[in-house]
């Protein structure tokens, strides 16, 4: 599981780095949307510092490592996903409509999800989380920016 959400991180530090691209389209910028952007970032370091600690010698392994740091991970994911949907609504309505209905559903799913996987234990919930995440975001991806306009 500790991998498979270290794949997920960079793929989402990938997604990030491609969606900045497209952001010499949104006009105009604000203060606010920078603020947004930098927070953003922010969120992201965190959860990737949480997914590797300085010192492995206090855990019997990544897995009891990654269990311990669940809530903190799963909470701060939850709060990346409203963050990015807050985020999206301040660049403006064509911007935010741009992403279509599936959008807000799947910031809904992913914070839901979350929330969930913060309280559940269970290795069979986590590991279908973490393949169901890996998968869609590459679909996400490849379906909003395979090419840009």
């Amino acid at each position: 599981m500790h991998l498979g959400w270290a794949l997920s991180m960079f793929i989402l530090l990938v997604h990030f780095w491609w969606w900045e691209f497209g952001l010499v389209r949104v006009h105009p910028w604000s203060f606010t949307s920078y603020a947004f952007l930098v927070l953003y970032v922010v969120v992201l370091f965190l959860l990737c510092t949480l997914l590797f600690p300085d010192d492995l010698a206090d855990y019997s392994g990544w897995r009891d490592y990654f269990q311990s740091r669940r809530s903190w991970f799963f909470g701060i994911m939850a709060a990346l996903y409203v963050i990015d949907f807050v985020d999206t609504l301040i660049k403006g309505k064509p911007y935010y409509e741009h992403f279509g209905v599936e959008y807000p559903i799947r910031n809904a799913i992913m914070v839901v999800l979350s929330l969930v996987a913060m309280k559940v234990r269970s290795e069979r919930f986590h590991r279908a989380f973490v393949i169901f995440a890996i998968v869609y975001e590459l679909s996400w991806i490849y379906r909003l920016y395979d090419y840009l306009p």
